[in-house]
């Protein structure tokens, strides 16, 4: 237990120490996926409480693909400057900040029927009953890119580090799994 409150490192990052906040969904992101007060008091908050390391809530890479309400993004430009500021307020308080990025993938509930889903194969979700398209090559392709993109400015940003969301089958589960990964 001693060390749990013991500096360390991963990689070239200093933690304060062992304690990490998850990644959790606050369902307080603005509709379009920006940071509110609210939200921000939150991750403050915890930054204050002596948490060493804090895994934002899941944001959107893709502006027409939102699995959730009130999720933050991060599918644009757009959004640097304002989380520039956020991270500065958390590092300031010296604590390594990290955002978890996302592609729902048929494990969507918001707005499934004015938008395209993607997936690894046309399989509907046992939760959700979402069939999504399954992804072509140039889909592949254009998602690469917008993780890659989405990862670039949480570098630009300031955070810490980028996690990239692979569980709850959510879409990159998804190509892991022989139910939801059909392809030939």
């Amino acid at each position: 237990m001693k060390t749990l409150f013991e500096e360390t490192r991963i990689g070239s990052m200093t933690l304060k120490n062992r304690m990490w906040r998850a990644a959790t969904w606050l369902n307080m992101a603005s509709d379009t996926g920006r940071l509110t007060k609210r939200q921000e008091k939150v991750y403050l908050d915890l930054a204050k409480g002596g948490v060493g390391t804090i895994i934002t809530g899941y944001a959107f890479v893709i502006k027409e693909e939102q699995p959730n309400p009130n999720m933050l993004g991060i599918y644009d430009d757009s959004f640097i400057p304002e989380y520039k500021k956020f991270t500065d307020k958390i590092q300031a308080e010296g604590v390594n900040i990290v955002m978890q990025i996302v592609y729902g993938g048929s494990f969507s509930s918001y707005l499934t029927d004015s938008r395209t889903i993607w997936g690894p194969s046309a399989v509907a979700h046992p939760l959700t009953e979402v069939v999504p398209t399954e992804m072509t090559q140039d889909n592949i392709k254009t998602l690469v890119s917008a993780f890659a993109l989405a990862a670039a400015r949480v570098k630009t940003a300031g955070f810490d580090g980028v996690e990239l969301h692979g569980a709850h089958s959510y879409l990159l589960s998804q190509f892991l799994s022989p139910y939801f990964n059909q392809r030939s």
